[in-house]
């Protein structure tokens, strides 16, 4: 993070531990066309924001720039990236009624109102094929998650089994500067898989944006076809930035050449 009288003015945010995607946020775009601080964030992802491969030579680090930011896409490439296919961005724009929630006999929706941190850490893990030994603190994730800013409880929603297991997630972010949600995490337990739960859950947390927040037009997705299927569109392609180098120990004479 990079402070100004104690203010946050940007940031270099990984997307993943230690997964070699990286992007720049800004207060404003004044810091985001300042070249001193532009060099200084590019050289912090080009040194420690880097993937290291299983060799333990091979290191990258890929970073999306916005378009419009040439400030910032000239720099990076000055620096030695090699613009490479960008990310799309796909958007569902909300319609004049509520889409429809259909759930299996005996399955149901609660929110963050009432289910415990504790539900969307078992979630995650069944959905997304990690354990509690990989990440132990998992449930401690969640619970500090719920204190950031934009959370709001009417819209984490999660999906119950017949049993009153949670077996689904959702997880809508909105502020009300932007024109769109975005929705993130998704995801439903692997042996619930193809049961329309997915799609209860993301129509489901829509109609609660649509319903509290009726300047919100649209909802930012993933790029699967799950998603297309459900009317997402793509708006736009985010430019992508590879830089890539090897590092050798310094024991091994190919660290002089």
């Amino acid at each position: 993070m990079y402070f100004l009288n104690g203010t946050i003015v940007a940031c270099a945010i990984n997307e993943g531990n230690d997964s070699g995607e990286a992007f720049f946020l800004f207060r404003d775009k004044h810091f985001a066309e300042d070249e001193e601080l532009l060099n200084d964030m590019i050289h912090f992802a080009r040194t420690t924001m880097v993937c290291v491969k299983k060799d333990r030579i091979h290191r990258f680090i890929r970073i999306l720039a916005l378009e419009w930011n040439k400030t910032l896409s000239n720099k990076i490439l000055s620096q030695g990236f090699v613009k490479k296919e960008g990310e799309r961005n796909l958007i569902r724009k909300f319609g004049p009624k509520p889409y429809p929630v259909v759930l299996p006999e005996g399955y149901s929706i609660v929110d963050g109102n009432t289910a415990p941190a504790l539900f969307a850490a078992n979630v995650h893990m069944a959905s997304f094929s990690y354990d509690i030994e990989l990440l132990p603190n998992t449930t401690k994730a969640f619970t500090d998650l719920r204190k950031a800013k934009h959370y709001d409880p009417n819209f984490d929603v999660y999906v119950l089994d017949p049993q009153g297991r949670p077996v689904g997630l959702a997880t809508i972010w909105y502020d009300q500067k932007m024109p769109y949600c975005e929705l993130e995490p998704l995801g439903v337990a692997f042996w619930e898989r193809r049961k329309g739960l997915a799609s209860a859950l993301l129509n489901g947390a829509s109609n609660r944006v649509m319903t509290k927040y009726s300047n919100c037009t649209g909802m930012l997705g993933g790029d699967q076809p799950f998603y297309i299927a459900l009317g997402y569109n793509v708006t736009d392609i985010v430019p992508a930035y590879r830089f890539e180098m090897e590092v050798y120990p310094s024991w091994d004479n190919r660290s002089n050449q």
